[in-house]
């Protein structure tokens, strides 16, 4: 986000504007990016592991035999932060920022890695990579915006409490990001109608309706 962006207002909530002109979708077959942004997992609080690992029978019925292995012994989709980064974290500060921006204090890990990628990545038969969270809440008919990790959920967006308490919803501008392909040539609607659902988890229905009207407005000045 530019440093210059102003910011608009919308039932008490500042938001980054570009969101009703910045078009995203995430299209893993489109643009064949093997699920880059998956490179190095994600931060999750330990209630949302417990959360998910309460279907982890599921979930791992997707994953390779080894990926399986992997996280049966190391007994938590969480790693241990002093195995998995012996030299210290390697969270980028803009992401790191975004996700506890959400959470506020709480105690954060990183989902387990395993040779090098997010433990809970499987590669389909056409050789796509997928998340077993992701796949295992649609085939269960479940939202899965509700209960995949809200680190994952809600890239490329960010919401957050400023500083006086404000409500903000934003976009995470990560540079070291921009190679991933749709960062780099962005498709699809505007990210305010593509990620409707996301905006509504995490900023309710009612605020969602607002968001959209004044879409509506901007588009008939």
């Amino acid at each position: 986000m530019s440093s210059q962006t102003k910011f608009v207002e919308i039932s008490s909530v500042l938001v980054n504007p570009e969101i009703f002109t910045r078009h995203y979708t995430c299209d893993v077959e489109k643009y064949g990016c093997k699920s880059q942004c998956c490179y190095r997992s994600c931060i999750v609080p330990e209630q949302e592991a417990r959360k998910v690992e309460e279907h982890l029978d599921g979930i791992l019925a997707y994953l390779s035999p080894e990926n399986r292995e992997a996280l049966k012994k190391n007994g938590s989709v969480l790693a241990v932060c002093a195995k998995q980064c012996p030299t210290g974290c390697v969270i980028h500060d803009d992401e790191a920022q975004a996700i506890r921006r959400n959470f506020g204090g709480a105690d954060f890990r990183c989902v387990l890695l395993f040779n090098n990628d997010c433990a809970l990545l499987y590669t389909n038969q056409q050789g796509l990579r997928y998340c077993a969270v992701h796949t295992y809440a649609m085939q269960k008919g479940m939202v899965w915006e509700e209960f995949k990790f809200a680190d994952c959920v809600q890239y490329p967006l960010s919401f957050y409490n400023a500083e006086d308490g404000t409500r903000v919803l934003s976009i995470q501008d990560t540079p070291y990001l921009n190679h991933i392909p749709c960062m780099k040539s962005p498709a699809g609607e505007p990210m305010y109608k593509s990620l409707k659902k996301t905006i509504e988890t995490f900023m309710g229905k009612d605020f969602y309706k607002e968001l959209e009207a004044y879409a509506g407005k901007m588009a008939k000045k």
